[in-house]
């Protein structure tokens, strides 16, 4: 079991391989067991999170892939209010842009399978970002697929402006510690079906 933070860079790589495929299995079997109820509970949750916010903000979610926790209701929910919505793209220099998104809007299916907005979408830059991951823990620390497109969009959007970045998961996806590498970007937040994680990351 993985009981501390940080690690040698050396057995990080290693250890976040042996960590996603059991946060992968947590996932699945929370999926199947409640997956539909979760989304309905987050969805309320995060509805409560955005409007207890000062200012007006451009919130951006992800559409669900594989067994990730489906947060489409609560962006519905949101676009119905009046915010504006926007889904990641992701770009070849593993950037992601994030562009506008409305109920039924059409999506293209790209890298692996995963649905996004065409390309000619309007661009938006968000202030609050739900992010899907494998795993957590309550530090803040997030392990996504080993890419590293929500660690490289967080570092710029950062360096320009305050964003909120929420991690929405299965309970079942916490961990004690996550393996940290020097790129990593910590979540502020961890939304779940059963409670909203302050983790202290700025």
């Amino acid at each position: 079991m993985l009981t501390e933070a940080t690690y040698d860079l050396d057995a990080v790589s290693g250890l976040k391989v042996r960590l996603r495929e059991e946060a992968s299995a947590r996932r699945s079997r929370a999926w199947t067991q409640a997956g539909e109820s979760a989304a309905a509970t987050v969805a309320e949750a995060g509805l409560r999170l955005i409007e207890n916010l000062e200012g007006e903000h451009v919130v951006a979610g992800y559409h669900p892939f594989r067994y990730e926790l489906d947060i489409l209701p609560l962006l519905s929910t949101l676009e119905a209010r009046g915010y504006p919505i926007a889904l990641p793209r992701s770009r070849p220099d593993r950037r992601l842009s994030f562009h506008v998104w409305t109920s039924g809007a059409p999506l293209e299916r790209r890298k692996l399978g995963m649905l996004e907005p065409p390309e000619n979408a309007d661009e938006l830059q968000p202030t609050v970002l739900f992010v899907p991951l494998l795993a957590f823990d309550a530090r803040g620390n997030r392990l996504g697929y080993g890419a590293g497109f929500y660690d490289v969009a967080l570092s710029a959007m950062r360096a320009e402006r305050r964003v909120l970045a929420v991690g929405v998961a299965f309970d079942e996806q916490e961990f004690p510690a996550i393996p940290t590498e020097p790129l990593d970007q910590p979540l502020d937040m961890v939304l779940t079906p059963t409670r909203l994680l302050t983790c202290g990351a700025s």
